[in-house]
């Protein structure tokens, strides 16, 4: 019977480095992205807090508008502001519609840039 050979497999400190650098660039995407999706989600839950509004369908489109600026002001949202907010009516009740991008910078001139379409309708009582 003949005998295999043992012999012990291991990484080298090459593909060690490659898999940190890998490790160093998904990390930094992570990190650069958190707070803008994080900033989204505030700007969801304020946007879902209108329909609890005392008297929205009343309000003037300009007054829902101050409304929303005020709660992205309260939240520290700085990257959304009014000419973003769309704000339309029809039978059903408002619709109000928030379109914008964030560009963050990346590495050098590599940007990330993320895009959003928030929209809400808040219907009559």
């Amino acid at each position: 019977m003949r005998k295999m050979s043992m012999q012990q497999g291991g990484m080298s400190a090459l593909g060690f480095i490659i898999i940190l650098l890998m490790i160093a660039f998904f990390t930094m995407i992570v990190l650069k992205l958190m707070p803008v999706y994080f900033e989204n989600f505030k700007v969801n839950s304020a946007l879902r807090s209108l329909k609890e509004e005392p008297g929205i369908n009343d309000k003037t489109s300009a007054e829902i508008e101050n409304i929303i600026l005020r709660r992205f002001r309260i939240d520290n949202i700085e990257r959304v502001n009014q000419d973003h907010i769309k704000i339309k009516r029809d039978r059903s009740g408002i619709i109000i519609d928030l379109n914008y991008e964030i560009r963050n910078n990346f590495i050098g001139n590599i940007d990330v840039v993320v895009s959003f379409d928030d929209t809400i309708e808040v219907t009559g009582h």
